[in-house]
């Protein structure tokens, strides 16, 4: 009786932390407008083109592989071609991502620490952004965490003397779907091969199953990464190798939501790699394979940063969640001292729950939530109220993707238009600059042209009459010089 009463008990403990988490990050997910790269993507995967003409659009401005915008195209094509509808295909990468990490915990100990890192999973505020973002990271945390479950399945399989060719199918699509995913993932990929070294030269234990699958995987991802390398369009020219500081919180304080969240979570991490150091140097526990990852999750992108160019950045790596969380829910749990253990989980969902109350994802339903992204509706209901019903750009990219961006940003404007029924049209600069209008709209996102914004076209005669500044956005009305 009173077993049953505990097992009720965690199913309302465990549902009733995923349903907040589900509900958080459902809740308003449309309250921003696009950010510019979302627009990219809501651009590159419009369902009235090619799949051709999108992976065209794709090469031409992206720098991240085509598999999401391509399932992104999938969605539009079966629910409509909608702003709206784009970001709860991140949603749903975000909460099955979750279902998959659990799992694994589940799969590695057989204790409540599962429940822990289910707490910790819902209600991280990093986790909660990118679930709200239409761009790939959602889906590389899901891929990585299917990759991650169905490796262990296999140690698994592999220790019980059992061949299971549906578990080496579903290996070999996770990690290849991964590694098209994002080439981060590459990182996982190098880990996973590192540990099954590591296991080899200290027991020489062999994973025949996961040998076959890395082959298979690596054959197919060859082809693809030599044509995605090929058709790469520039590089982030903005990256820069972190300093000094970096080397303070590993971008915990990110990751974490504040500095000082993020260095209890940095402390507490090591604090128990340390206490249970014993686990991975000697033993080499299935617990080594995340220490594996979060080792080469910083190493490699810092190197190649040192050696070659900066590539490393906070998204990039979002996958390296999956290791912190799991390595802190588990090892706290092995703490054999039970006030430190209990100290320990209750200042972590202390903090927790205590910074997730400062982020708008809680505080929009105390008091009206800010906007953090560009508020291309507020400059549209601006120039719907004015007598001028004409608008444009007053932006620079770089020449190689220049009429990518606007084409995007054209497209994306054109769909709120249609939403909201209003009569604006929009205005080549060119052609106002050799027409016989006299005034415009000028819209510009100072965050992606810099300095720009705070002067007009050099080679426009013109003057500001009317300035407003909304988030992320500077809309002008400028006039001719007679």
């Amino acid at each position: 009786m009173l077993n049953l009463k505990i097992n009720k008990l965690v199913f309302i403990i465990i549902f009733f932390i995923s349903f907040l988490g589900i509900f958080i990050r459902a809740y308003n997910i449309n309250y921003d407008n696009f950010w510019f790269d979302e627009i990219l993507s809501f651009w590159v995967a419009d369902p009235k083109i090619s799949i051709i003409e999108s992976w065209e659009r794709h090469t031409s401005i992206e720098q991240v592989p085509f598999l999401y915008n391509l399932l992104l195209k999938v969605l539009f094509e079966i629910f409509g071609y909608d702003v709206f509808i784009g970001r709860y295909l991140s949603l749903i990468f975000n909460i099955l991502s979750i279902f998959f990490i659990i799992k694994t915990s589940r799969l590695l100990k057989k204790n409540n620490s599962y429940i822990f890192s289910l707490f910790l999973l819902n209600f991280n505020v990093y986790l909660i952004i990118y679930s709200q973002e239409l761009r790939a990271y959602s889906l590389v945390l899901f891929l990585c965490s299917t990759v991650i479950y169905y490796f262990f399945k296999s140690i698994k399989c592999n220790q019980e003397k059992k061949f299971n060719l549906n578990l080496l199918l579903l290996n070999s699509a996770s990690q290849i779907l991964m590694i098209y995913s994002h080439p981060f993932t590459l990182i996982v990929y190098f880990s996973i091969i590192t540990f099954i070294a590591i296991k080899y030269y200290k027991f020489n234990e062999s994973f025949k199953e996961l040998n076959l699958s890395i082959i298979i995987s690596l054959i197919f991802s060859f082809f693809y990464l030599y044509f995605y390398i090929d058709d790469l369009t520039g590089y982030p020219s903005w990256l820069e190798q972190p300093g000094l500081k970096f080397y303070t919180n590993f971008y915990f304080s990110t990751f974490f939501g504040s500095r000082l969240v993020g260095l209890f979570y940095l402390i507490t991490l090591l604090f128990l790699l340390f206490n249970f150091k014993k686990m991975f140097f000697k033993n080499v526990e299935n617990l080594t394979f995340f220490l594996v990852l979060l080792f080469l999750s910083y190493f490699l992108p810092l190197a190649f940063g040192y050696l070659i160019k900066p590539i490393i950045f906070h998204r990039y790596i979002i996958f390296v969640l999956i290791p912190i969380i799991i390595l802190i829910s588990i090892l706290i749990f092995e703490i054999k001292n039970q006030k430190i253990k209990i100290a320990t989980i209750i200042i972590i969902s202390v903090l927790t729950i205590g910074n997730l109350y400062t982020e708008s994802t809680v505080q929009q339903f105390i008091k009206e939530r800010p906007y953090y992204k560009p508020e291309f509706n507020r400059s549209l209901d601006e120039i719907n109220k004015s007598n001028e019903k004409y608008y444009t750009f007053d932006m620079d990219f770089p020449p190689e993707t220049r009429a990518s961006a606007f084409y995007a940003l054209e497209n994306y404007i054109i769909a709120l238009i249609k939403i909201k029924k209003y009569n604006i049209s929009y205005f080549e600069m060119n052609e106002f600059e050799n027409s016989k209008k006299k005034t415009i709209w000028t819209i510009c996102l100072p965050i992606i042209t810099k300095d720009k914004c705070k002067n007009l076209n050099p080679n426009l005669n013109s003057k500001v009459i009317l300035s407003k500044n909304f988030s992320s956005i500077s809309l002008k009305l400028i006039e001719k010089n007679n």
